[in-house]
């Protein structure tokens, strides 16, 4: 089944490059493919954080290197380096591969996350989850929209769910025999059992249950003789601690999760194999770990001939100077009232049985969820994780995304409840929707749901929502808007992608919208100068006096053309600078979108010598 997975997993991923690229956030461009088109082909725009800061300390090392340092690593840019390298080297950058590549790289992410996901739930539930697993990791809604992007956390979650198949989990336990009984166990009633049948209950080796329907096939899975022979997934700590590491190294999002995970297995080993074999472990995960980071502190300097730590770096930034604050407040609960919510669409129920059962003891649930297949495993997930997801809830900037690594092991919760539906039937051979789910081991209702409930939203968010904001790159880069002269986009700041799209060597601006770091802290940022007085801003980039130093090109959204002044509008102001527009693309509907000033269609206006023939 694994090499299946793999295969069926890039089958499905790959359909995403038929639908046309659309928007979803400003990092999957500026802080991925626009860094990497800046190295390569030496012409774009760097944002701030892959800049020196400005040194506010005393001249000490660490104000040289961690303050005044930059926030970004070049490993996840360094991918679609060497990919636009290659591109050249073939002579095919100036085709319409250059903006299709990268969406390839996400294909690829993307399916290793599925296939990983299916062998961690074949490591902690048994072999007949796989299909499951799968099943689950294809149709989120969340997967399917993020995981193909250019978003820093696409590696990451692939690198974090690789580092958990590695990681040495506590062995899951199966029990030798099944006992289907009327009357069931009495949680109480353990300690005062005394034959020998129920020495064997105390000790997991007979699992009871009330009724042939409470049967739990992937627990049979790991039953003997199941288990006999070469275990699937072999277990190495070194392997698991560098893919951690690495990816640490894009995002430490993921600190809390692996320090807990770590803090865990030293208690365990201590326990169980004494306190030298965890010193050993201590100083193996430590030479590795430093092993990673030195790697990726080379592959910096090498870039730019500047020794730095982003890492500390971004930590420093947006902890201790507050500046993840300017990009948006939320409170305590954001990731349990939106995030959780939003990236498990929608399996909330059974994600909430299964996570419930495995993080709470046994004896103190209901029959129910005292039934679910919990192994030591998935109970140790669920720890790490209400400990992981507790400290990033104190962050003062929360967004959905920062959970995304812990989606894979997230959905392996829901497979025990979905599970308990699964009856087999003959029926399955001769009709194709029913062998699928028996495949997959889940009930009509959950199969159905999880297939129809993200078919909309994800059509709507991947074929329309946004798509102006690349398109508009696409038309000016193949001349459908005229030739391309100069460029000036009058838009939110980062609202489209820049030369990683439009891949022309022109003068050309935008309004940016730089942290309080950078600036006066009494000064408003350009976009805010821009928005309160639109026409002083023109006047002031126009000129009285119309000449050929004008962009020839002027993309922005349809509302910002009726702000004004009480004198005149933005739409007013551009006519007198003899400019009309030559293109409109629909963006998806006004009421969707994340902020106020991206209504009204994106579009171009170009002056009077540069109009379509």
């Amino acid at each position: 089944m694994s090499g299946q997975a793999l295969t069926v997993s890039f089958a499905f991923r790959s359909l995403s490059l038929l639908l046309p690229q659309t928007f979803f956030q400003p990092d999957e461009f500026w802080q991925a493919l626009e860094p990497a088109h800046h190295f390569i082909f030496g012409y774009g725009h760097l944002t701030w954080e892959w800049l020196d800061l400005p040194n506010r300390g005393d001249g000490t090392l660490w104000d040289e290197i961690v303050v005044g340092g930059r926030l970004r690593s070049w490993l996840w840019p360094s991918i679609f380096a060497g990919i636009y390298k290659l591109l050249v080297c073939l002579k095919l950058d100036h085709t319409s591969i250059l903006i299709l590549a990268p969406r390839i790289v996400g294909v690829v992410i993307a399916s290793l996350t599925d296939w990983y996901t299916c062998r961690l739930a074949t490591k902690i539930l048994g072999p007949g989850s796989t299909a499951g697993a799968l099943f689950l990791s294809l149709t989120s809604l969340f997967n399917a929209h993020l995981l193909p992007r250019s978003l820093s956390t696409s590696p990451e979650t692939l690198l974090t769910v690789m580092a958990l198949c590695y990681f040495p989990l506590q062995e899951s336990q199966a029990p030798d025999n099944v006992v289907i009984t009327n009357t069931g166990l009495v949680p109480s009633r353990l300690k005062h059992l005394s034959d020998k049948k129920d020495q064997d209950l105390i000790h997991g080796k007979v699992f009871r249950i009330k009724a042939l329907a409470n049967l739990d096939y992937s627990m049979l899975d790991r039953m003997t003789p199941h288990t006999q022979g070469p275990k699937l997934h072999k277990d190495n700590f070194a392997v698991a601690v560098a893919l951690a590491a690495l990816a640490i190294c894009i995002r430490p999002t993921t600190v809390a999760f692996w320090a807990y995970m770590g803090t865990e297995l030293a208690w365990r080993t201590t326990s169980h194999q004494g306190i030298t074999f965890t010193l050993r472990l201590i100083l193996m995960s430590a030479l590795v770990a430093s092993s990673v980071f030195a790697a990726s502190t080379w592959l910096d300097y090498a870039v730019t001939g500047r020794l730095a730590f982003p890492l500390v770096s971004f930590v420093n930034e947006n902890l201790f100077q507050g500046v993840a604050a300017f990009y948006g407040s939320t409170n305590y609960l954001y990731h349990l009232t939106q995030s959780l919510p939003i990236m498990l669409f929608p399996i909330w129920w059974w994600f909430g049985r299964g996570f419930i059962a495995a993080l709470l003891p046994s004896r103190s649930l209901p029959g129910s969820l005292a039934e679910l297949d919990c192994p030591e495993g998935l109970r140790s997930l669920a720890r790490g994780l209400v400990f992981a997801i507790t400290i990033l809830s104190l962050s003062p900037h929360s967004e959905w995304r920062f959970l995304h690594p812990f989606l894979p092991p997230m959905l392996l919760f829901a497979l025990p409840a979905l599970f308990q539906d699964y009856v087999p039937t003959i029926f399955g051979c001769y009709r194709l929707a029913q062998s699928l789910r028996q495949y997959t081991r889940l009930g009509k209702l959950p199969f159905y749901l999880c297939i129809i409930a993200p078919l909309v939203p994800y059509l709507y968010l991947n074929a329309f929502h946004g798509r102006a904001q690349i398109e508009v790159m696409n038309v000016l880069r193949e001349g459908r808007a005229g030739n391309i002269t100069s460029l000036l986009v009058l838009a939110p700041c980062h609202s489209t992608p820049w030369m990683s799209h439009l891949h022309t060597n022109v003068l050309a601006s935008f309004i940016t919208c730089e942290p309080p770091n950078l600036r006066p802290h009494d000064e408003p940022t350009q976009q805010e100068a821009v928005y309160s007085a639109p026409i002083l801003y023109l006047d002031n980039m126009l000129g009285e006096n119309i000449n050929t130093s004008l962009p020839s090109h002027v993309v922005l959204f349809g509302s910002f053309l009726d702000l004004g002044d009480g004198s005149k509008t933005v739409r007013q102001a551009l006519e007198a600078a003899r400019y009309s527009q030559v293109w409109q693309g629909w963006n998806g509907f006004d009421f969707a979108q994340d902020e106020q000033d991206r209504k009204g269609h994106v579009r171009i206006w170009t002056r009077d010598a540069y109009q379509l023939d």
